[in-house]
């Protein structure tokens, strides 16, 4: 608080004791200038992501970026855009100066990638600027040269249409904000990922990035968003990419998403812009990852390039000066969009991965090395020397104990008479020589028309893990556990969202005794517990009882599982591990690798994996099954090149 009195024999008196006492001031224009740099240009990434999206705005459709000395030197972006003229390009350098805003009422319904008319007013205040810049209706361009915010120079040069921005010596009056840059390294990766971004979905503009003269992106102009990916993330990416859709009257997504066989280790490779502006948003990622649900494997990362349409007045890109965070005004429907377009997108398309067995060539030279001495390992699959048969219970092929389908009975029953006369023909020891000869009509038959799985033949077994079957163009190697792992929790899945679990009665009721803590967890979760199948009820001290357990998990140890759900409950919140509960019990529930199947439960659990929306994958992300073409044979047999 300021005291003060007025002497009317002096009437200059209250102005001198005000301005003694005051200790707010009004800032110059410069250090305003500098301030606001430091919100909007943290490092060149800031300046090239800045200068890019006016380029975009300006209507460009090739834009050339070029660095010296990982921007530090040199910032060079030149567009082909509208241009400005002399009268635009001074003002431009101004604070809050724009073309993108007429009104207050524009501030909420931005349709611009640039808006606060305070990047290049940034740019100039702490790095020595000079624009090159002609509109298609004049005959020269304007040249005009800012050093730490002050004119320079200002007169007429030669160029085409477009407008060209140079910013040398960055933070050449800011030693601290240079000073805190990363290494060269992180800052060069920090351009090269801002170009990508807008690139990938820019698809029908032309980009590069030249650094020291050395070209490191080349994406032209191109009709399909596959060939920008090819040209950033190269030809595997974009080989595995596969479109997604979504359109209603609020909600517009296009762009391509990855087979999750080819998830990628980090989160660089993911691309999400709203309204063709680049942005970071966790929820609309969260989206991305929950369509992913069940069939991506752990600690793996989507590759994903999406782009939303949502009008412009339900988001908020106002939020930081950088306009990479977004705020959304109906985000439960956004992203409920999301991911319904990734989803059905994975569900239309064979998410099969197909292995390269291309032949190593191997030099003559390496064959006259000395030998080396090996360590001789046991195998990790055992090698029966006799045939491979159908077990002779075939009574006990009905019931199947690792997962008896009823309703797969009369699908076998045509097979069974075969499967018997198969199991008469093997020959009882290895002692004879001559080859097994299986007829064809013995084999599996096919899988149904409905099914998400292509034609098979089943042919066998191997090493009791896998077994391996004829397709169309090839054949498949299938994962016993990850199939089945996947049929169980597909099955599981459908009943449980039904609220319609099918339960098995305990012969003998398990008596589960448990710590007074996760007694009480028990207490206030059996009515979910009973939800998942298992009925329990207090025992006394400290005990309850199990009486039954999920029936699509007959093989499931009732007391271990309980005792791992109740670890995960004190740990975590109920909703966030029930998913993962449900999981783990269809991985212990299924069978094993090491586990002799007949050709009848095999046959079976093709049939339920088939079933299943997404079956190419277990819960847990892994592949359940592999596919190896006749041309890879060929190749691998020499037979072709």
């Amino acid at each position: 608080m300021i005291l003060y009195s007025l002497n009317y024999n002096n009437p200059y008196k209250l102005t001198a004791i005000n301005s003694i006492m005051s200790k707010i001031q009004i800032l110059s224009e410069e250090i305003i200038n500098k301030i606001a740099a430091g919100e909007v240009i943290e490092r060149p990434a800031s300046v090239v992501k800045e200068l890019l999206e006016n380029s975009l705005d300006a209507g460009a459709t090739n834009i050339i970026v070029e660095l010296k000395n990982y921007g530090q030197d040199l910032i060079k972006i030149s567009d082909n855009g509208c241009g400005m003229s002399r009268e635009d390009a001074e003002r431009s350098i101004l604070r809050h100066t724009t073309s993108k805003l007429k009104s207050a009422e524009d501030l909420f319904s931005i349709k611009t990638l640039g808006f606060r008319g305070e990047a290049l007013a940034s740019i100039a205040a702490v790095s020595k600027l000079v624009i090159t810049t002609k509109p298609a209706n004049q005959l020269e361009a304007c040249k005009l040269a800012v050093t730490g915010g002050t004119i320079t120079e200002l007169g007429i040069a030669a160029s085409e249409t477009g407008t060209t921005v140079e910013v040398k010596d960055l933070f050449f009056n800011t030693p601290a904000r240079k000073k805190f840059l990363k290494t060269n390294a992180v800052e060069l990766r920090q351009v090269i990922n801002v170009i990508s971004h807008y690139a990938l979905l820019h698809h029908k503009i032309g980009f590069k990035l030249i650094h020291d003269y050395r070209e490191l992106i080349n994406s032209p102009a191109t009709a399909e968003i596959r060939n920008s990916i090819a040209a950033i993330y190269g030809l595997d990416i974009a080989r595995e990419m596969i479109p997604a859709q979504y359109n209603d009257n609020q909600v517009s997504l296009s762009g391509m998403v990855i087979k999750p066989y080819f998830a990628r280790n980090d989160k660089q490779w993911q691309t999400l812009l709203v309204n063709e502006r680049w942005v970071r948003n966790e929820d609309l990622t969260n989206a991305v990852y929950e369509a992913y649900h069940s069939i991506l494997f752990v600690n793996k990362h989507p590759v994903f390039v999406l782009n939303l349409q949502l009008d412009p007045a339900t988001i908020d890109v106002n939020v930081h000066p950088t306009k990479l965070d977004i705020k959304i005004e109906q985000k439960e429907l956004v992203c409920s969009a999301v991911t319904k377009a990734v989803r059905e997108a994975l569900a239309r398309h064979n998410l099969l991965p197909e292995i390269d067995v291309s032949m190593e060539e191997v030099s003559m030279e390496e064959y006259s090395l000395p030998p080396v001495k090996k360590i001789s390992l046991p195998p990790k699959y055992s090698f029966d020397h006799s045939q491979q048969a159908i077990l002779r219970t075939a009574l006990k092929e009905n019931t199947a104990n690792y997962d008896h389908n009823p309703s797969a009975d009369n699908l076998l029953a045509d097979n069974s008479s075969a499967d018997n006369l198969l199991a008469d023909n093997l020959l009882a020891d290895n002692s004879s020589a001559e080859p097994l000869i299986i007829p064809e009509q013995q084999f599996a038959p096919e899988l149904t028309a409905h099914s998400t799985l292509p034609p098979l033949k089943l042919l066998g077994q191997i090493h009791k893990t896998f077994f391996a079957a004829e397709t169309v163009g090839g054949m498949f190697f299938i994962d016993q556990h990850a199939a089945h792992e996947r049929a169980l929790y597909g099955r599981f899945m459908e009943q449980y969202s039904q609220g319609n679990v099918g339960v098995q009665q305990l012969l003998r009721p398990e008596i589960l005794e448990v710590a007074l803590s996760s007694e009480e967890v028990i207490k206030e979760n059996i009515q979910l517990l009973e939800k998942l199948g298992f009925a329990i009820s207090e025992f006394g001290n400290h005990s309850f009882v199990i009486k039954t357990i999920p029936a699509i998990f007959g093989r499931l140890q009732a007391k271990e599982m309980i005792y791992e759900i109740i670890e995960k409950w004190g740990k975590q919140n109920l909703e966030l591990v029930k998913e993962e509960i449900i999981i783990r019990m269809a991985c212990r529930s299924a069978v094993m690798a090491g586990e002799e199947l007949t050709i009848a439960e095999m046959n079976n659990l093709l049939r339920e994996l088939s079933a299943t929306q997404l079956p190419f994958t277990c819960p847990h992300g892994r592949p359940t099954m592999i596919k190896v073409s006749v041309e890879e044979l060929e190749k691998k047999f020499r037979r072709k090149g």
